[in-house]
């Protein structure tokens, strides 16, 4: 099995090294990400202009890495073209500090890492933690290997490609009560993007201001929402894969929450010594 890890912090971020350490035992991997922090870029890609990736030393022994110098998607794609020796089987996005819910999913670089891979017939799920700590927490380690694990086993037995979107809450915020099947919670009417300027001379400067979702109030009492689950200690998993390919397989949306749900679960009072310490 061959995985292909992306992000879009950038090649040298800590945490997408930390999902490396736990999934490297599942097969051969491969990290392919920007050379650079590419947050709030969504799905775009470089069309217009020719892309360079350059080999970096891995902190993770028996893994090949590239630094690329363009969008998020622009390093899957190239990781799945060009880098990878072989097939890929599974692309993992993150882990990205700072969850992805609600509306933010439309200019996550994370989510468009994702779409990509997806878009290219492969198996995909983006992963977000709380904190750029919580990427270390064994919990969390413990939880997104079993989930890899069981989406290769998945694909391995003929199943249908997913994509789906996993959100951490933060550790410190208690233990898990869980895992849940979520839908992205909807953008309020009022929490609209603003804009901030400032004069430099004869120049003016604009700097667009978006409130995260995971801050509005009114979307964290809607129950059934990433928002809401993000808010309770829930552990929320999001397929997104409906109706971007021929086929839209939400059956492993069930077996990918059960596997999130019996991890984080399993140890309840390792959890507890975590949150506390």
């Amino acid at each position: 099995m061959r995985i292909l890890i992306s992000n879009d912090d950038g090649a040298f971020n800590s945490a997408l090294w930390a999902m490396v350490e736990v999934v490297k035992d599942l097969g051969d991997v491969i990290v392919s990400a920007p050379d650079r922090d590419r947050s709030g870029v969504g799905s775009g890609l470089t069309l217009n202009d020719p892309l360079r990736a350059k080999s970096i030393t891995s902190p993770v022994s028996g893994v090949d890495a590239w630094a690329v110098e363009g969008t998020p998607g622009d390093a899957v794609i190239l990781g799945l073209k060009q880098l990878s020796k072989g097939p890929v089987d599974l692309v993992l996005c993150g882990m990205n500090p700072g969850n992805n819910v609600g509306a933010d999913l439309t200019v996550s670089g994370t989510i468009g890492a994702g779409l990509q891979g997806y878009l290219n017939g492969v198996a995909t799920a983006a992963i977000s933690v709380g904190l750029r700590v919580d990427a270390e927490s064994p919990i969390i380690g413990a939880a997104v290997h079993d989930l890899a694990e069981s989406m290769l086993n998945h694909v391995a037995s003929g199943g249908p490609k997913p994509f789906v979107n996993v959100n951490f809450p933060k550790i410190d915020d208690g233990p898990y009560l869980g895992a849940m099947l979520a839908k992205p919670s909807k953008r309020i009417p009022g929490a609209s993007d603003t804009v901030e300027t400032q004069t430099r001379g004869v120049r003016t400067i604009y700097w667009i201001q978006r409130p995260p979702s995971a801050l509005n109030e009114a979307s964290a009492s809607e129950p059934g929402t990433d928002v809401w689950a993000m808010r309770n200690s829930w552990v929320s998993l999001t397929p997104l894969d409906g109706g971007l390919a021929e086929t839209s397989p939400h059956e492993f949306a069930h077996q990918g929450v059960d596997v999130l749900h019996r991890s984080v679960t399993i140890h309840p009072g390792q959890q507890t010594d975590q949150a506390a310490g």
